[in-house]
């Protein structure tokens, strides 16, 4: 605890060029923390040891470059080499393998096998080279691309009684979108709105800084306390390797949980949709406005998202395979169009693991719920599809 103090201590008296208060302080240590790589238990800083045994990345900054959706990259035999996609396991109701854990962690701790490898092909992604024998016989494999996290404070300041309203509402509607809140308990037992990641399965920033840190990197917090990560009772070199828990405490203290949050929640995302009102009208005429909503309410005023934050049963075509605990496999959270134009020019890809290479390409993916807004789009006449397209690549 001294030693993480003393490293608090020497960032805070880092030189600036003018004073700011206890907030601005913060973000400014959390955009340090970061980018801070965390290193295997034990080691002569206690404040940066702690990761793994099995992990995915050493930092939050190797997942989220700049906060942006990146390519995935791989090497010449195939395997993915980015930190910023992984492979998910669970069962039809989302339970996680017994072996592997939630997630498949390609790195390890010396003394420690990774789980495997991801492999990449034309269909998609696979695992290579398992360690620890088989998955369970229900198991399903899903492949996730870390998104962008900028605007995620703003996402924050949406009260939760305006997302059950618009589900609410959508019980009235005539084209097949209802969409649902995916009701979530907290750390402390709450019944709360789920509102980040791929399900919708975090209901604060917070939650999902702290799922972060125990799925990629294997670091314990007060959300999360046990220090071996997703390691699971069978994998024991695992449970048998260093930790780097204090006194019985987590790895990261929730003062840098906090400071991490902070940062993310001051980042903000562009959303401007400009002098394109044609393209703006056709994406609302079609239906696509039903899950992708321009604006919510926020706390500090509209919040420009292009989302509802619910659940929506979007068809087959995009069926995940893995999933979490009461979510069905075809149901994702609306996903923010907003920094969709800085995604397109990363050439990220779209959907939830970048399968789509453009915007038509993940429209023609959408079903269940979308497929009217789909046909409509097929439906509309060259010249004002292609506003359309102008105006989504535009955000």
């Amino acid at each position: 605890m001294m030693k993480r103090r003393a490293w608090l201590r020497a960032l805070v008296a880092l030189p600036l060029l003018a004073p700011i208060g206890a907030a601005a302080l913060d973000e400014v240590i959390g955009r340090a923390l970061f980018r801070r790589a965390w290193v295997p238990a034990p080691s002569s800083t206690h404040a940066n040891d702690g990761l793994g045994p099995l992990f995915n990345a050493r930092s939050c900054a190797a997942c989220h470059h700049d906060l942006d959706r990146t390519p995935v990259q791989t090497n010449a035999d195939g395997a993915v080499s980015s930190d910023h996609l992984v492979l998910r396991f669970s069962d039809a109701a989302g339970n996680p393998d017994p072996v592997y854990g939630r997630q498949m962690q390609s790195a390890a701790v010396a003394g420690v096998r990774a789980e495997g490898r991801v492999m990449k092909t034309e269909q998609g992604y696979k695992l290579d080279g398992l360690a620890y024998g088989d998955l369970g016989p229900t198991i399903r494999i899903g492949a996730l691309q870390a998104p962008s996290l900028r605007g995620l404070g703003e996402l924050e300041t949406v009260p939760a009684t305006a997302i059950a309203k618009i589900a609410a509402d959508n019980a009235g509607r005539s084209d097949g979108v209802r969409g649902r809140v995916n009701w979530v308990t907290d750390a402390q037992g709450a019944r709360q709105v789920g509102r980040f990641g791929w399900k919708a399965s975090q209901p604060t920033l917070m939650a999902q800084v702290e799922t972060a840190f125990l799925l990629d990197l294997g670091l314990s917090s007060k959300g999360h306390p046990l220090p071996q990560g997703d390691c699971t009772a069978r994998q024991t070199e695992c449970l048998a390797a260093p930790m780097g828990d204090r006194d019985g405490g987590p790895e990261i203290s929730p003062d840098i949980v906090s400071r991490i949050v902070a940062y993310l929640a001051e980042v903000g995302a562009r959303s401007a949709v400009g002098g394109n009102s044609a393209g703006l009208a056709s994406f609302e005429a079609i239906g696509c406005a039903a899950c992708h909503r321009p604006s919510l309410p926020g706390t500090h005023g509209p919040v420009q998202a292009f989302t509802d934050l619910l659940l929506h049963d979007l068809g087959s075509a995009l069926d995940g395979g893995a999933t979490e605990p009461g979510v069905a496999s075809t149901e994702w959270r609306t996903a923010p169009l907003w920094g969709l134009s800085r995604t397109l020019a990363n050439g990220a890809g779209l959907m939830h693991d970048g399968r789509a290479r453009t915007v038509e390409d993940a429209i023609d993916l959408h079903g269940g719920e979308a497929a009217f807004a789909k046909t409509r789009f097929k439906s509309l006449p060259e010249a004002e599809r292609r506003r359309l397209i102008a105006f989504l690549t535009s955000l």
